[in-house]
């Protein structure tokens, strides 16, 4: 990382430094590999006794750590939200990092009739195809494969083996990791003549500005019209969106999940790891799904859903705590269940002697 004054690290911050100490900061890390030279942050300070032995150099706290009397042997920065601070600086390193070779590599195979913006780059053995446009800015790495008539737009990222099919859209500033996977077909087929048959898939798809989708992820087109996703939403790794599925804005998709076609996603909605969606439903804005749920209605804006059918939370809670119990449970019926029939014993035996005396 490039050496930082601690003056510099107040300015990016925007952080207050406690006293300018001349010392230089090397590396960012965490609490738990602090070292001299370092920098670190936290949020709390719940126990600052700790803060005796860290080894780092600098350490970002709270503005309301001002005034306190704390351990901590390096120099302090107050910052408002420490955490976004530190982000600030990892923001402004990571820029200065370029993690690419600018220029067009000999190797790319670029249509003549693609139109490409102000210092694009192009890696080695991509391909680019007949009618593309490429904003000012944007990077596309190595092996990467751009169909025919694909809008890029400015400050794009296209890591490498990344490939968008023909006449999808993407906006100004959308990162792709490797090997994502843009305007596949959706999987689209009627079942006819005894045999399934194969629906075109004529539609594209679009993403939005800021949007974020990682690595070895899948955006299927649309059957018609277009698969959207939205300003700012973020997907993780191996997640699947089927044709024609609507994605609001700062929607975010963990990994593994899985989006049924037709399905409508709000703004704010955040799907947890292995979420499945069956499809052709609708999920409101700021919509919470827990791990692993299997989602096969609408879910209301604002819910939290959990569970296999997802429900809402604290119903599946209940019926959880409820299932721990079944084991007690069952023990406690078999007794009843025995105590019943010896009861119903003596009491037919009872009612036999009582008859016989007669």
């Amino acid at each position: 990382m490039t050496q930082l004054t601690l003056a510099q690290i107040a300015q990016i911050t925007g952080a207050e430094l406690a006293t300018d100490t001349g010392a230089v900061i090397t590396r960012l890390c965490a609490l738990d590999e602090a070292q001299p030279g370092g920098l670190c942050y936290v949020t709390k300070l719940e126990k600052p006794e700790q803060l005796k032995d860290l080894a780092a150099s600098a350490l970002l706290v709270p503005q309301q750590a001002k005034g306190m009397d704390l351990p901590f042997k390096g120099t302090l920065l107050y910052a408002k939200d420490p955490e976004w601070a530190f982000i600030l600086l990892m923001k402004y390193i990571d820029a200065a990092h370029t993690k690419h070779t600018p220029g067009i590599h000999p190797t790319a195979v670029i249509s003549p009739n693609a139109r490409l913006g102000k210092n694009v780059s192009v890696g080695a053995y991509t391909v680019i195809e007949d009618g593309v446009t490429i904003g000012d800015e944007t990077v596309i790495f190595p092996q990467c494969y751009i169909g025919k008539n694909v809008t890029i737009g400015r400050h794009g990222y296209i890591y490498p083996q990344v490939v968008i099919r023909e006449d999808c859209v993407l906006k100004d500033y959308v990162i792709l990791q490797p090997g994502a996977r843009i305007g596949a077909d959706g999987f689209g087929f009627t079942f006819h003549e005894g045999r399934h048959q194969k629906i075109p898939q004529i539609g594209n798809v679009v993403l939005g500005n800021d949007v974020e989708i990682q690595a070895n992820t899948c955006i299927d087109r649309a059957k018609i019209s277009s698969t959207v996703i939205g300003d700012n939403t973020k997907i993780d790794n191996l997640v699947q969106v089927g044709h024609n599925v609507r994605v609001g804005q700062s929607s975010i998709f963990c990994a593994q999940v899985g989006i049924a076609g037709t399905t409508d996603i709000g703004s704010g909605v955040v799907l947890a790891g292995q979420v499945g969606l069956a499809g052709h439903m609708k999920i409101g804005d700021r919509a919470q799904i827990g791990a692993q749920s299997g989602v096969m209605n609408d879910v209301p804006a604002g819910k939290t859903y959990f569970g296999f059918p997802a429900m809402p939370q604290k119903e599946a809670f209940r019926q959880m705590a409820i299932l721990r119990k079944l084991p007690d449970m069952y023990k406690e019926f078999q007794q009843f269940k025995k105590q019943l029939e010896q009861t119903q014993r003596l009491s037919f035996w009872g009612k036999l002697k009582k008859w016989i005396g007669r």
